[in-house]
């Protein structure tokens, strides 16, 4: 009894040792953490913005995660936030119902035991439009004759179709292009039926559009030939004579042709004919100048005829002449050049810009009447028709002023918007800077490292940045992307001043507005966290730069790039 209760004892502590030896044994092994991930399933409407949210992968996980997309249909859709599971939008042209309805992607997470499948449904979004279409037409047209197109807004439509239309049969559609024709020409009778509708509807579109076709009452009209006898050398507007019509009420008079081409111009109302370029009425040239007219419900057109009678001549030069925008008042333009047996007298019948110009009586000299006006940009030609009379007849000639661009702040030049101008160079020198940003998130470089020779001054960024680029071979740095840049054919930029910087940052809203109106952005200047890089170094481990939203310069770490932009510029 003694034995076997001996051998019991024995053989639990032999168990005992054998469990506490390997619970000991296992002690400093790794845990793997299971980690489980979630699907999602969301909807949202098509067409959203590149860079929307759309839902984050849930875990029960913790610690450092690494999410992951490994597929997804259509490719390049959505972009994932490695960290936190966020999904985005990459690419909003893929998110198309009528394309791609469902979009699907598999998530991994690092841990993970299973992936995790996303779902995004599509909803399917009106973006069609049509607008209702009004017009009036002669009555009695013929079959197939065009009435209108209707327009509409949205995405690309088709499938245009009539639902309901009074009288019925009146009206074709072109089912492609939403264009209106006659489909029965007898309808259209101003006596029986002054106004025609139809209801039209197109795919996609929230609601039908209506047509309404206006008929106008047609009178038959006669037109009557037109033969005159006047002296050579009118002037601008000279009534010539009215083509007489008999019947109905005559409207909209026009003329069909006329040789020499130009020379005439008729009042679409009342018939009346004026000369509209007195320096084709020559009787040495063109002795007799013709035309044919048409008014609407004639049935013939008329004949016109001008005989022109010989006189004494003036011969006077139509003038083009060059001046600089921003002149002075007063400032000499030029001289028109004539000559008569007689005395002339010079007379500015009409002008563009009016009020633009003067001229001398007696001596035809033309000068600026009002210095305002000669502004390149709004204006950069100017037209006047100038008078000559000798005292028996007169004649008339152009004078064509060319405004010649001078540089000025806030022009679209030399590849950029100019920020500066050399007030020594009479306007031929100065500083443009790019109308965007050629760089985000970006360092100046080489922190620790003294370059040696950077300048505050202007006129000193362009050897700042070369000596910036020699000193410090990091490429990505501030001063080595704006050398690299090539904007509108130019290869010259560099990395402004810190003065320069402050140049631009006193023009700011001037460049802001030329920029944006030419296809640029204006400077980040909504937070106090963003600031543009100068190629100006502080000392071995700063640099100036400058915070747009408030105009303070700071000397920072080179080796900072968050929040630092660059904004490159160049010199003409």
């Amino acid at each position: 009894m003694n034995k076997l209760f001996k051998s019991i004892n024995l053989f639990a502590l032999a168990i005992l040792l054998t469990t506490f030896g390997c619970g000991n044994d296992d002690d400093g092994a790794p845990q793997n953490i299971e980690i489980n991930i979630q699907d999602l399933a969301v909807t949202i409407d098509e067409n959203p913005t590149n860079g929307q949210v759309i839902g984050t992968v849930q875990t029960d996980g913790s610690g450092t995660l690494n999410f992951s997309i490994t597929s997804q249909t259509p490719s390049g859709a959505l972009s994932i936030n490695t960290s936190t599971g966020e999904l985005t939008v990459a690419n909003a042209a893929i998110f198309d119902f009528e394309v791609n309805p469902i979009i699907t992607a598999t998530i991994t997470v690092t841990n993970a035991v299973e992936t995790a499948m996303v779902t995004v449904n599509l909803n399917n979004l009106n973006e069609t439009t049509i607008q209702d279409l009004t017009v009036t037409i002669d009555e009695n047209p013929t079959d197939g004759q065009v009435v209108g197109t209707f327009q509409t807004g949205g995405s690309a439509t088709s499938n245009f179709s009539i639902t309901a239309q009074t009288p019925a049969g009146a009206l074709n559609i072109d089912v492609s292009t939403g264009e209106l024709t006659v489909a029965d020409a007898t309808l259209f009778d101003f006596e029986t039926t002054p106004i025609l509708t139809a209801t039209i509807s197109v795919s996609d579109a929230e609601n039908p559009a209506t047509a309404t076709i206006n008929l106008t009452n047609v009178n038959e009209v006669n037109i009557q030939d037109f033969t005159v006898a006047i002296d050579e050398n009118p002037t601008d507007g000279q009534v010539v004579g009215t083509v007489q019509t008999t019947g109905g009420v005559p409207l909209n008079f026009s003329i069909t042709s006329q040789t020499p081409v130009g020379a005439l111009n008729i009042d679409p109302t009342t018939g009346e004919l004026t000369v509209a370029d007195p320096n084709l009425f020559d009787f040495e040239t063109t002795p007799i100048l013709t035309a044919t007219i048409t008014v609407d419900d004639a049935e013939n057109a008329a004949t016109v005829t001008i005989n022109l009678t010989d006189v004494d001549e003036i011969t006077v030069q139509n003038a083009t002449l060059d001046i600089d925008e921003n002149p002075t008042n007063g400032q000499v333009i030029g001289t028109l050049q004539a000559t008569s047996s007689g005395i002339l007298t010079y007379t500015i019948t009409y002008q563009s810009a009016a009020g633009a110009l003067a001229i001398d009586a007696s001596t035809g000299e033309l000068t600026v009447a009002d210095a305002t006006l000669f502004d390149f940009e709004t204006t950069p030609t100017m037209f006047a028709t100038i008078s000559v009379d000798n005292g028996v007849y007169s004649v008339s000639a152009t004078a064509s002023v060319n405004i010649e661009n001078i540089n000025e702040i806030g022009d679209f030049n030399h590849g950029g918007v100019i920020f500066w101008v050399d007030p020594t160079s009479n306007n031929s020198s100065g500083l443009v800077c790019a109308i965007t940003d050629q760089g985000t998130n970006v360092s100046w470089g080489c922190q620790g490292t003294f370059i040696s020779g950077t300048s505050d001054s202007i006129g000193s960024g362009a050897t700042n940045t070369a000596v910036i680029v020699a000193g410090c071979t990091t490429t990505g740095i501030a001063a080595d992307i704006a050398s690299n840049a090539t904007i509108d054919g130019y290869s010259d930029w560099f990395l402004p001043s810190r003065s320069e910087l402050t140049q631009m940052y006193s023009q700011k809203a001037i460049i802001n507005s030329t920029a944006i109106a030419n296809g640029g952005a204006a400077f980040i200047d909504s937070n106090l966290s963003t600031r543009y890089w100068s190629s100006t170094e502080s000392n071995n481990n700063t640099a100036w730069c400058k915070y747009f939203a408030n105009g303070n310069d700071a000397g920072l770490n080179k080796g900072a790039s968050a929040y630092f932009q660059v904004r490159a510029i160049r010199a003409f």
